[in-house]
């Protein structure tokens, strides 16, 4: 594949884009471009609304190396294997030959749908997916997708309810990839941004006035130090004590996420301050405790 074919599919994953643009970008004529894309006629098409090329199925047929590490690379919890994944991603975009793109269909019917998504969202197209959530029959929904979390194992789509839906319309909801089924472009909006860059988890985008503040004694303090947990969005650390316990700050969605850690970590793991959440989640452990121990 030639290489100006591979920057036009790189482009048009990032957003639809005009004859004119390309024929700037590349120093030819419009005709030229058209003649070119014209080979890929049936992964690419001029949208005449838009009056700019998209992908006609969301999912193209080849994908770059580039784009592929530089979206999943978040799946990689180690940081020093995740800065691979930089030096990779570009000592591949150096090389100018036809095994720098990817066939889609090879893929993983999880890793097609995210890459679908992901371009759903760079092109302002709201979707029509089918959802099963909570153990529920798939429901047929409608949603502007805004963000892709991952959680190192799990991936999730964070998206609101657009006014086609009869119900929950505008509401926000982080939809797990793996309880979707069939997704279909409904319509390409175009203008505006669907895409909102901010960290999250399965509950939704982390808010800086959601936290809780922990106290790490000394064996803990050091396993999340160790294991650079303070690099990671929701955490923050505040200070270091004599005895070598820590103060850190836990951004968090859900209560559940600060009663499932200090389970995990109990006594080793205690809230710092806020003497209403305090009694409230330790309320929730001790239940929990009880409820093992009479079984």
């Amino acid at each position: 594949m030639e290489n100006r074919v591979k920057k036009i599919y790189q482009e048009i994953y990032t957003l639809p884009r005009s004859k004119e643009y390309f024929a700037k970008l590349f120093e030819v004529s419009t005709k030229t471009i058209e003649n070119t894309v014209n080979k890929y006629k049936n992964d690419i098409v001029y949208d005449k609304k838009l009056g700019r090329y998209r992908f006609i199925n969301l999912l193209p047929r080849y994908i770059s190396y580039e784009t592929f590490l530089k979206l999943f690379q978040t799946s990689i919890e180690n940081d020093a294997i995740k800065s691979d994944f930089f030096i990779i991603a570009k000592s591949i975009a150096q090389i100018e030959t036809s095994f720098t793109m990817i066939d889609t269909s090879i893929l993983s019917d999880l890793v097609q749908k995210i890459i679908l998504c992901d371009i759903a969202l760079n092109h302002n197209c709201i979707l029509q997916i089918d959802y099963a959530g909570n153990k529920r029959a798939k429901e047929a929904k409608y949603i502007q997708p805004h963000t892709i979390i991952s959680t190192g194992y799990t991936y999730y789509l964070y998206c609101s309810y657009d006014e086609k839906n009869e119900k929950n319309v505008g509401e926000y909801r982080s939809l797990a990839f793996n309880g979707m089924g069939k997704i279909t472009p409904y319509i390409y909006l175009k203008d505006g941004n669907f895409r909102i860059d901010k960290p999250g988890n399965a509950y939704g985008l982390f808010k800086q006035e959601d936290f809780v503040t922990l106290k790490l004694e000394s064996t803990s303090a050091k396993y999340f130090t160790r294991e650079g947990f303070f690099k990671k969005n929701n955490f923050d650390f505040i200070e270091m004590e004599e005895d070598g316990s820590i103060i850190i700050k836990m951004y968090y969605n859900h209560e559940q996420e600060i009663i499932s850690l200090i389970q995990q970590w109990m006594p080793q793991i205690s809230i710092h301050d806020n003497i209403r959440l305090k009694e409230k989640i330790y309320s929730k452990i001790i239940s929990n405790t009880r409820g093992l121990t009479n079984i």
